[in-house]
């Protein structure tokens, strides 16, 4: 155990996020630790003295700035406060780091659209319920507290309902509070209240572009959408020309983007296996063909056929080609320790988030039923069975597979492409047995569309870490 003083400027370090949540007829804010998973559950008062915790105040300093906002406390009340987080390695002293400047953009990029898709909102806010974390930019923030200016009655004291997006010190961006798991714009019709007031504009720039996707490869941009919500599976079947497009019609390059558009830059050289790198432009080529393959009848198959043929042969086209047609089995040893792994972890989120969740909140049950799902999956014989059973969902699943071919979705994170490949199949079949453990009477929306809701938990729920550990025990 460190004996070193806590911080003599201290601030929350940027691995602490702070949300606020009201729920149970309760409100408190909740410091999320991003490396450990832990959650500690904070008042108004605290989080009212740690609001001018930035690194360039002293204790005295701390304290004077709270008692001008009314938070007024004494200083051995605020020493155990800070002695409390810093055992709990959430502090840093002095000033935060300057962010750092965006990567500057290949100029004039084309963009590339998931062909033939534009997205149709339903309107039931499942998205809207589910994500911890609505990223305002200053303007934006000062946008919304002029629309609504009394949200979580904050009224004039906008850190109580707007914490930095990470640690306690201003860093560009802030993210409003939750109610019962819902943003707390999100209206009881479903609707967002500011879309409602101040229309599309009314809204910050992450929830404008939502589910949008950006990726350059080299030749082109790949628009694509994050497949998170049960809308943009309910999207993929509609008409030609119902809906709204991904970007908007007038934008042809990365130049016509808004500058807060999130592009990430593909590497020239990539990891298709474990064993094997190839060049950016081949990955271009194997993408387009996979894409524009006619749907597989099972995706699950598919992906894991594919992976294979990647650990084989790499990105040969005709290898390619093959694998789809051939619909290999999947080798039910080698997935069921995803869901081991995922169990594990899921179980963990879950032990933490009952701590502070309300039981109506959808993030609490969807980590419920992930949990559960994962645990039949461990069976061999119910693995062996939501296998070979196949899916009511099968076009979604294809359609699930071709975005994240497209998209690039499988080699932007820090996984070999046929890695991923496996775990986008485990996903697959993960979302097959989600209505087998959901509540039978529980008609939430979001349950339409058990993929999204799966990749959505996933990745913004800290689950995303088990394929690593599925990565450590094939290793071990």
């Amino acid at each position: 155990m460190s004996t070193a003083p806590p911080p003599s400027r201290p601030r929350l370090a940027e691995h602490a996020i702070v949300r606020r949540y009201r729920a149970r007829e309760e409100d408190f804010w909740v410091i999320h630790d991003q490396r450990s998973g832990a959650a500690f559950r904070i008042g108004r008062r605290e989080w009212g003295i740690l609001a001018h915790a930035d690194g360039t105040r002293d204790l005295d300093g701390i304290l004077a700035a709270a008692a001008r906002t009314g938070a007024v406390a004494r200083e051995g009340s605020l020493k155990a406060l800070i002695g409390a987080l810093d055992g709990q390695g959430l502090l840093a002293n002095g000033p935060a780091p300057a962010p750092s400047a965006p990567r500057p953009r290949a100029p004039g990029r084309p963009l590339d659209p998931l062909p033939g898709f534009s997205l149709a909102c339903d309107g039931q806010g499942s998205c809207c319920r589910l994500y911890a974390s609505v990223i305002f930019r200053p303007l934006e923030e000062a946008r919304a507290r002029v629309l609504l200016p009394l949200v979580l009655d904050a009224g004039e004291h906008p850190e109580l309902a707007f914490p930095p997006m990470a640690g306690s010190a201003p860093c560009g961006a802030s993210s409003v509070g939750a109610d019962a798991g819902r943003c707390a714009y999100l209206e009881g019709d479903g609707r967002c209240g500011l879309h409602k007031r101040g229309g599309p504009e009314g809204k910050p720039f992450g929830c404008r572009t939502f589910p949008a996707t950006f990726v350059d490869d080299g030749e082109a941009v790949r628009v694509a959408p994050a497949v998170e919500c049960a809308c943009v599976l309910a999207s993929a079947v509609l008409p030609t020309g119902e809906g709204e497009p991904l970007v908007p019609a007038e934008a042809r390059t990365s130049d016509d983007l808004d500058e807060a558009a999130a592009i990430h830059e593909l590497p020239e050289t990539l990891a298709i296996s474990a064993e094997r790198s190839a060049d950016r432009a081949d990955l271009v080529r194997w993408s387009r063909l996979v894409a524009s393959s006619p749907p597989p009848a099972d995706a699950a198959r598919a992906a894991w056929s594919l992976a294979a043929a990647i650990e084989a042969e790499g990105l040969d086209l005709g290898a390619a080609e093959r694998a789809l047609a051939a619909d290999t089995p999947i080798d039910l040893a080698r997935l069921r320790p995803y869901f081991v792994a995922l169990e594990r972890r899921a179980a963990g989120r879950a032990r933490v988030d009952v701590s502070w969740r309300s039981e109506g909140d959808l993030a609490l049950r969807a980590g419920r039923w992930i949990r559960d799902a994962a645990k039949l999956l461990v069976d061999p014989s119910a693995l062996a069975s939501l296998v070979a059973l196949g899916s009511d969902h099968a076009s979604s699943e294809a359609f699930y597979l071709r975005v994240a071919v497209h998209g690039h979705h499988l080699v932007s994170g820090e996984q070999p492409l046929s890695h991923a490949l496996r775990d986008r199949a485990a996903r697959i079949v993960l979302a097959r047995a989600l209505p087998f453990v959901a509540d039978e009477d529980d008609e939430d929306p979001a349950l339409a569309h058990p993929l999204a809701l799966v990749e959505a938990m996933i990745r913004g729920h800290g689950l995303s870490a088990y394929v690593h550990d599925v990565d450590a025990a094939r290793e071990a």
